[in-house]
Order: C-alpha cells, then sequence, then structure tokens
C-alpha cells in the first residue's frame, strides 16, 4: 500500500557491512548483468518517495534531494548525490559505492561515463518513469543517439521478488518492530486516537526503524485516512494500518482493536488461520 511519505527521511539508513556485506551486493549486480547481457552499463534513479531499485543496487536511501547511480559491468560505480558538493560526506555511510560526485552535473557524468563503457551495446535506464521529465530528457541527451537506452526496470523488480537469507533476516527484524508498535498500540488505545498511533510508531524508532507508517479509521474500518489534525478522543473499533522499514525492507499490517467481539474481525481472524493452516516451504498458493 501507498502512503503519504514523509518530508525528510531520519531513521537510521547507514549501509552495516556486517549485515548485508558488499558480496550481497555484488551477486545482485551479476544477476542483473546476466539479465541484461548486452548492456554494459546501467543507470538507476531514486528520490525519497522512490527509490528501491536503487536501495536494493547500492543500499543509498535518498533522503530528501534526488540520487543517480552510475553502474558498468567492469565493476566500476558512481553516485551522483542531490544536495550539492557538501552533502558528499553525509551521503558517503549509507553506500557501498565509494566515488561520489554531486548531482547537478548529472548530463556531465552520464556523458563521460557512457564513454568509458566498454563493447557500446547500449546502457539500461532503471527507475526511469519516475525520474523528472527535464531530467530524464538531460540524460538521454547527454547519452546521444548512438546508445541504445533499454528499461532494465523488470529486471530489477524480478530479482527483488525472490528474497535471499539476509532479506529475510531484515524483514524479520522489521516484523519484529511492528511488533512491538502494535502492542504499544494496544496498551495507549484508550488515550485516544493520536496518542495511540503515535506510541505505536515512537515504539517502532526505539526498535531501530529507518521508517514508520501509519493510516487509522475513524469510521469502524470502512476507510483509512493519514494525519491531518488531532483526534483526541478514543475511537471503538480503532482500526490502524501500520508499516515499518528496517534495513531498507518493510514489514506492514492491520491492527483491529475493540473492546466488544467485532463481528468483521472474527471472520478476518478464521480466514487468516485457515491460510496459515496451509501454508508450508514449498506449497504453492
Amino acid at each position: 500500500m501507498r502512503t503519504m511519505h514523509p518530508t525528510l527521511l531520519v531513521g537510521p539508513a547507514d549501509w552495516d557491512a556486517l549485515r548485508l556485506p558488499l558480496t550481497e551486493f555484488q551477486a545482485r549486480l551479476d544477476a542483473l548483468w546476466s539479465a541484461a547481457a548486452p548492456a554494459s552499463g546501467a543507470i538507476v534513479y531514486g528520490d525519497a518517495a522512490d527509490h528501491a531499485a536503487l536501495a536494493y543496487l547500492t543500499h543509498f536511501t535518498p533522503k530528501l534531494e534526488r540520487a543517480i547511480a552510475l553502474l558498468s559491468r567492469d565493476g566500476a560505480a558512481k553516485l551522483l548525490v542531490g544536495g550539492g558538493i557538501n552533502m558528499l560526506p553525509a551521503a558517503q555511510p549509507l553506500t557501498w559505492i565509494g566515488n561520489l560526485l554531486p548531482l547537478r552535473s548529472a548530463a556531465k557524468a552520464v556523458a563521460e561515463w557512457s564513454a568509458t563503457l566498454a563493447g557500446g551495446s547500449g546502457v539500461m535506464l532503471i527507475a526511469g518513469d519516475a525520474m523528472p521529465y527535464a531530467m530524464h530528457r538531460e540524460i538521454v541527451a547527454a547519452l546521444g543517439p548512438d546508445v541504445a537506452i533499454g528499461d532494465g526496470t523488470p529486471i530489477v523488480r524480478a530479482q527483488m521478488r525472490r528474497k535471499g537469507a539476509r532479506e529475510l533476516a531484515a524483514i524479520q527484524e522489521a516484523s519484529l518492530a511492528l511488533g512491538e508498535a502494535v502492542a504499544a498500540l494496544r496498551q495507549a488505545k484508550d488515550r485516544g486516537v493520536t496518542a495511540a498511533v503515535l506510541a505505536a510508531e515512537h515504539a517502532a524508532w526505539r526498535h531501530g526503524a529507518q521508517d514508520v507508517r501509519s493510516l487509522f479509521s475513524l469510521d469502524g474500518g470502512r476507510t483509512l485516512i493519514p494525519f491531518d489534525v488531532p483526534v483526541g478522543a478514543a475511537v471503538d473499533p480503532l482500526q490502524v494500518y501500520l508499516a515499518v522499514r528496517h534495513s531498507g525492507y518493510w514489514a506492514e499490517g492491520f491492527a483491529m482493536l475493540s473492546a466488544q467481539p467485532h463481528a468483521p474481525l472474527i471472520a478476518a481472524k478464521a480466514a487468516l488461520q485457515a491460510a496459515l493452516a496451509q501454508g508450508a516451504p514449498g506449497v504453492t498458493p
């Protein structure tokens, strides 16, 4: 589910080489080049709202400004970071890429990078649909008419669907943070909607969450809304959507809290338990 994203991401996003070592990203890039055999390079775009592919391949999460990674089949990599040269020291801990440059010279950097690619067999543009039109036009012009540009987004999305052991561990950590958030929500539900949801978010932050998103319902679960103004009154039933990101991976869920038996909740629990009873490794849905 897409929700409103924060104006500025403030959670921890530094690259932890013990949790996700460089070999993890090298394997992802090897799979990318194997699936896109003709391409000699890839341009990967990301911003604060849409950076899944960029984070997957570089671990970099843009907190405010945009960013572009220039990846070469021979292993060379550059990261163009928005915000000017003063932002480069702050951006360095967020990625395994050592060569960082200001994004303001993107067209020039792309042209110089393209000239160094071996083979001249074209480049992939990844997450290009999220790129602003003017930036997209400048990059295409910088590559020139002789460079074939392919869409590598579907390739990366297919890779991201299959989670490895380290990714599953990160998701499990996010799930633990989500569990703590729901427990805090349950304890604070009688203090009012705003107090309860904020208690849940703070519990996730204390667990080391990178990002927390929430929606809540004031009409028994029929609609979900974000915070606009404080809601001091308690609501029963209280339905809240919570999503927690840890190390770049999300866990999300719905919590329905009520002091009285709630027929839709009882039915949903029964359906979930029936589905879980049928689930097992290797079983086709």
